[in-house]
């Protein structure tokens, strides 16, 4: 039985879901039953990237093959399984795939076919959106800004809740402190942006409207018509849809009035513009440390301030150190520093965490972590956990 179709529009991609999904389980199931013909199966199996890394997908990154027998040592230098290297790229080049080997037991795996590979990419990415907008974590995420503002038609694939949790996150990182209203039964007003956490006055008072339809006058006047009553400086109504002639042309009329509110319209060009601004901050502040930091970082947990590492090598031990920066329910901020060696010979020994030396092992000037159950924080690929302040066996070799 063919899977039924589900065609998803994405930006200026329609993406056939089913189609997709089909195509992995060929692949999936052709690449296990060779593997299991030549006994290599044992301790295999698949992922898909983003899930399995906990980060935002990336080009080429579609399918993972995971294994920590037989079929993992094909490419090994000790040449135990070499014999079947041929036979298994041979597969993946008749199954239209090829590879990259990303460590001694994961191989990246992805259509050769530029368009198939930016459709997977399309929906791992609209996927991982959707993750992150279940999580309530989209402020810190520079590829949900970035996605919007170049795709902003898919601000109308947000359910009402998310869309109004996207304008949540873009006024949060304009520095605005921000109340989210409980979404039902919120008197017209689905936020409250506030100067400051201190400062309780209303600054500006924002409707949301997820809407494919044109808003009309009725629905700007009530927002206005709270905003007076309230005495908010300011009303903002943001909208996916766009605005009929008249309502602009009645926004415009209100702008001399001294002592009434400040009205602005913002339908999805406008919020993509925001998002891109937004966007490119962040990118900024965490890729190379240009800008400064979002207002999101005013308030953050106590973990702040503490030194973090990670250990990873193949048959070598390499620590990577990191103080967070920024803590906060799920996430935190991570700051990459330096090592210093304190014993040893330069190739093996113990070193310690130091924040004058070179940080050698990322060009991030941060890194976005997510945090687990048990105390860890996933970034950058790597597991790091809170240093026990004592020196750290390092071997190079």
């Amino acid at each position: 039985m063919m899977p039924k179709r589900k065609e998803i529009r994405l930006g200026t991609r329609t993406i056939d879901e089913a189609s997709l999904l089909g195509e992995l389980k060929r692949v999936q199931s052709e690449i296990e039953k060779w593997a299991i013909k030549n006994e290599l199966w044992h301790d295999s199996g698949f992922a898909t990237p983003y899930d399995y890394h906990n980060e935002a997908p990336r080009s080429h990154d579609t399918l993972l093959l995971i294994t920590e027998g037989p079929l993992g040592r094909i490419f090994s230098i000790d040449g135990a399984y070499s014999d079947y290297e041929t036979s298994f790229t041979s597969l993946l080049d008749e199954l239209g795939f090829s590879f990259e080997i990303e460590n001694h037991y994961t191989f990246s795996l992805y259509p050769t076919n530029d368009e198939l590979r930016e459709d997977f990419l399309s929906l791992y990415r609209w996927q991982w959106l959707q993750r992150l907008a279940k999580k309530n974590v989209l402020s810190l995420h520079s590829e949900v800004f970035e996605h919007f503002a170049k795709r902003p038609d898919d601000m109308q694939r947000l359910g009402w809740r998310q869309f109004e949790e996207l304008l949540d996150a873009i006024f949060k990182n304009q520095g605005f402190y921000t109340e989210l209203g409980p979404g039902s039964n919120d008197g017209g007003v689905d936020l409250r942006l506030y100067q400051s956490r201190a400062i309780p006055e209303i600054v500006t008072l924002v409707q949301a409207k997820r809407y494919k339809r044109a808003i009309d006058l009725q629905a700007v006047a009530a927002l206005f018509g709270i905003a007076v009553k309230q005495q908010a400086h300011k009303a903002i109504f943001a909208t996916t849809s766009y605005f009929l002639p008249g309502v602009v042309d009645w926004a415009k009329s209100d702008e001399h009035q001294i002592h009434w509110p400040n009205l602005e319209l913002a339908d999805r060009s406008k919020i993509a513009s925001w998002c891109a601004a937004v966007g490119k901050n962040l990118t900024d502040y965490f890729a190379n440390g240009l800008a400064g930091p979002p207002r999101i970082l005013e308030k953050t947990g106590p973990l702040t301030g503490t030194i973090v590492v990670a250990r990873d090598g193949y048959n070598a031990t390499n620590n990577y150190f990191a103080r967070i920066e920024a803590d906060f329910p799920s996430e935190a901020i991570l700051c990459p520093i330096g090592n210093q060696t304190v014993s040893g010979d330069g190739t093996a020994g113990s070193e310690m965490p130091s924040e004058s030396a070179q940080v050698s092992w990322t060009r991030e000037a941060r890194l976005l972590a997510f945090k687990d159950d048990l105390g860890g924080f996933q970034a950058a690929r790597m597991y790091f956990v809170a240093w026990d302040g004592t020196p750290q066996f390092f071997n190079s070799d």
